[in-house]
């Protein structure tokens, strides 16, 4: 895929209305490749971001340099929030504080539930 391909896909992405609901840290950042000192990074990362006005550690995972989960760990993660990515691309997101579980496919949330553990209580 192009560059401008995808940045015309992540323009579409920006006017959906679920995409715009998400509480994906990072969802803007599908399809970005991050390099690190000229190197592609690999493995897991962390640094300091400032979410919701507070000073949060997150710790990210690369795979040739795109958000990637392995092994069944997230590939965003800070307290209470966990993505799952795979190859550059968001597939689930989980956040406890705001109680919401989202589900993605090719770039975009198509389920947002919110009071997600009282959803799954009354089962």
């Amino acid at each position: 895929m192009s560059e401008e391909e995808i940045r015309n896909l992540k323009e579409g992405f920006k006017k959906n209305e679920l995409y715009q609901q998400s509480v994906s840290l990072c969802k803007d950042y599908q399809f970005e490749q991050f390099c690190a000192g000229g190197e592609i990074l690999e493995g897991r990362h962390s640094r300091v971001e400032t979410i919701n006005g507070k000073e949060v550690l997150v710790i990210y995972t690369f795979k040739n340099g795109l958000i990637h989960s392995e092994n069944d760990l997230p590939a965003v993660e800070y307290p209470m929030h966990w993505e799952y990515w795979q190859n550059g691309l968001v597939i689930e997101v989980a956040d406890e504080e705001k109680d919401v579980r989202e589900y993605w496919k090719d770039g975009l949330p198509y389920k947002i539930m919110k009071d997600y553990s009282k959803t799954k209580n009354s089962d």
